[in-house]
C-alpha cells in the first residue's frame, strides 16, 4: 500500500513509499481510508516523531471497513466508518466517567500508533464509530479533530450560554471555522477573528459569526459590543502570538479556553489581573466518543456544516500542510485522499 512515511523528525524527511498492509488482530479492524484531515497535530508528529519509527502520521480521518478480525462485533465489512482517534481503556477512572479523552493509559491515534495518511489502517474496533447514510465520507472527516475538539472546548468545558459574547482566534482553521459554529448553535453573539480577516469575512459569515475582524480591530469592536465590559468568553487555540490579547478581551468572571498552541506554548499570566477580575482560564483537549456521536447526528440534521477547503491526494502531503498554514483565503479543512 502507499503511505506518507518518516524514519526521523523533519518535513524534509516524508516520504511517499510502498509499504506492506497491516492486517487487524484481536478486536481490530483494516480500515481503508478515504479521507484523513490535516491538521497541526500531524504536523508536530512529523517534526517531533511518532511510535512505531518508521512512522505513518494523521490522526483524523473516515472510510471502510475491509476486514475484521476476531472477537470484532457491531461493524462488519463495507461499513462507512470515521475513527474516533483516542486510545482509550474502558476501565480508568476517566473512562469510567465517559472521558476516554483522558484515559490514563491512552494515546492518540497517528501519534502513538499508525495513522491514516496510507491507503490502509488497523484501529481498534471500539474507536469506529458508524457513519449516518446522510453523512459523507468527507464529511465525516472533518469531525474526529477540528469538530470534536471544539466541541468538547465550548460546550463542556467552557459552558457557552445563549445570549453571551464570544471571541474566537483562529477562526478559519480547522478548530476555529467548528467553533464559530458551535457557539452560534448555542445562540452567543460570535465575533470571528482573522487576520485575513477581509478575504474570509464572507464564508465565516456564512458559518454563522455575526462580526470578522482582523486581531487589530478586536478591542474596539468588543468594546463597543459589550459597553467596555469584555467577552464573555473567549476561544484561542492559536497559542503564543494571540494570548496577550485574547486575555485582555475577557469580561469580568469571564472565561478564557484553549486546546492548542499552534504559535508556542509558553504565556506569561498576570496573577493580579486573574484573581481581580475572577477569570476562568480553562484547558480542554480533543472530546469524548459519545460527543463524536452527537456531531454525526447534527451534520446529517444539516445543523451544522463540515468546511471543506481543498482535498489533495497522498504525494501532494508537503503541499496540503504548505496549504493549511499559508493559505490567504482558507477556511476549514485540508483533506488527503488515499
Amino acid at each position: 500500500m502507499r503511505a506518507v512515511v518518516f524514519d526521523r523528525p523533519g518535513m524534509e524527511n516524508v516520504r511517499i513509499m510502498d509499504v506492506e498492509a497491516p492486517r487487524p488482530g484481536l478486536n481490530e479492524v483494516l480500515v481503508r481510508v478515504k479521507y484523513a484531515g490535516v491538521n497541526p497535530v500531524d504536523y508536530f508528529t512529523i517534526n517531533r516523531g511518532g511510535k512505531p519509527m518508521p512512522h505513518i502520521p494523521g490522526a483524523e480521518f473516515a472510510g471502510v471497513i475491509e476486514e475484521v478480525g476476531s472477537n470484532v462485533r457491531g461493524v462488519s465489512v463495507g461499513d462507512e466508518i470515521v475513527i474516533y482517534n483516542r486510545l482509550f481503556d474502558g476501565s480508568c477512572r476517566y473512562c469510567l466517567i465517559g472521558h476516554e479523552e483522558l484515559c490514563v493509559n491512552g494515546g492518540l491515534i497517528g501519534v502513538v500508533t499508525n495513522g491514516g495518511f496510507a491507503e490502509y489502517v488497523v484501529v481498534p474496533a471500539t474507536n469506529v464509530i458508524r457513519i449516518p447514510k446522510s453523512v459523507s465520507l468527507e464529511e465525516a472527516a472533518t469531525l474526529p479533530v477540528g469538530a470534536l475538539t471544539a466541541w468538547h472546548m465550548v460546550f463542556d468545558r467552557a459552558g457557552v450560554k445563549s445570549g453571551e459574547l464570544v471571541v474566537v482566534f483562529g477562526a478559519t482553521g480547522n478548530v476555529g471555522s467548528y467553533a464559530v459554529q458551535f457557539t452560534k448553535l448555542a445562540g452567543a453573539t460570535v465575533v470571528a477573528i482573522s487576520r485575513k480577516a477581509s478575504k474570509v469575512r464572507d464564508a465565516l459569515m456564512g458559518l454563522g459569526a455575526d462580526y470578522v475582524v482582523t486581531p487589530e480591530e478586536a478591542q474596539v469592536l468588543v468594546n463597543e459590543l459589550s459597553n467596555g465590559l469584555g467577552a464573555d468568553l473567549v476561544v484561542d487555540a492559536v497559542g503564543q502570538a494571540t494570548w496577550n490579547l485574547s486575555f485582555q478581551l475577557v469580561a469580568r468572571y469571564g472565561r478564557w479556553v484553549t486546546a492548542g498552541a499552534l504559535t508556542g506554548g509558553d504565556a506569561t499570566l498576570s496573577l493580579p489581573s486573574l484573581y481581580s477580575r475572577e477569570i476562568a482560564v480553562i484547558g480542554s483537549t480533543g472530546g469524548t466518543r459519545a460527543e463524536l456521536i452527537k456531531l454525526l447526528d447534527l451534520l446529517s440534521k444539516r445543523r451544522i456544516k463540515a468546511p471543506i477547503y481543498s482535498k489533495m491526494s497522498l504525494d501532494r502531503v508537503k503541499e496540503a500542510f504548505d496549504t493549511m498554514f499559508r493559505s490567504e483565503d482558507r477556511v476549514g479543512k485540508v483533506l488527503l485522499t488515499p
